[in-house]
């Protein structure tokens, strides 16, 4: 009887000691799965280029996975878990801020591409209406009727050269002849004298008269 008890004793407890062993080695399975998880998440927003986009996160996500596996090495299960699953978080929010990114750029230069096409096909459109005008243009150029002939009214006549004409000038000088006056003196009556006295008046100015004849061929 007591023999009986104390295998059941011992084989009790033999299973405690299997189970505790399977639940400590399903834990470190479930660590060593959280850790790998979460390095293949924090290579693939590192190769997305999460660097550029959300730099701090990625940092954080690549600090994190750092720790799990080096609770994962000191067998720190519960704590490596914690931090694998932190990592795995972190990556994933890098790599959403990275694809949106991305996304905002292709969306961008789509647009961009968009607008350069729209601008090519309004100039192609805008050089089409050009030409046409142009052709119009050329086309009634050649039906219009031929310009009326411009007259050139010759100039006027020069006027007649003048008349040549010769002129006569005749200078004429007159010179007045001086007078003579007489004058008699009576003399005392004893004795009676007559004498011609003749005196010359002062020569009057000569007078020159210039007469101008004009006459025309």
């Amino acid at each position: 009887m007591r023999s009986t008890r104390l295998l059941a004793c011992a084989s009790a407890l033999g299973l405690m000691l299997a189970s505790t062993s399977a639940m400590a080695d399903g834990k470190m399975d479930r660590a060593r799965a959280a850790v790998a998880e979460a390095r293949g998440k924090v290579d693939a927003a590192a190769r997305a280029g999460t660097g550029q986009v959300a730099p701090r996160a990625l940092t954080d996500a690549q600090a994190s996975l750092r720790a799990a596996e080096d609770d994962l090495k000191a067998s720190r299960k519960d704590q490596a878990i914690v931090d694998a699953q932190n990592a795995s978080r972190l990556a994933d929010l890098a790599l959403n801020e990275t694809q949106r990114a991305q996304a905002d750029k292709a969306a961008a230069d789509k647009a961009a591409a968009d607008a350069q096409a729209a601008d090519a096909a309004r100039a192609a459109s805008d050089a089409e209406a050009r030409a046409r005008a142009a052709e119009a243009d050329a086309q009634a150029a050649r039906n219009a009727p031929p310009p009326a002939p411009v007259i050139i009214a010759a100039p006027p006549a020069p006027p007649p050269a003048p008349t040549p004409t010769e002129t006569t000038v005749t200078t004429s000088t007159t010179t007045p002849v001086p007078a003579t006056r007489t004058v008699v003196k009576r003399a005392p009556a004893k004795r009676v004298v007559k004498r011609t006295v003749v005196r010359k008046a002062p020569a009057p100015a000569a007078k020159t008269t210039t007469t101008v004849t004009t006459k025309t061929n």
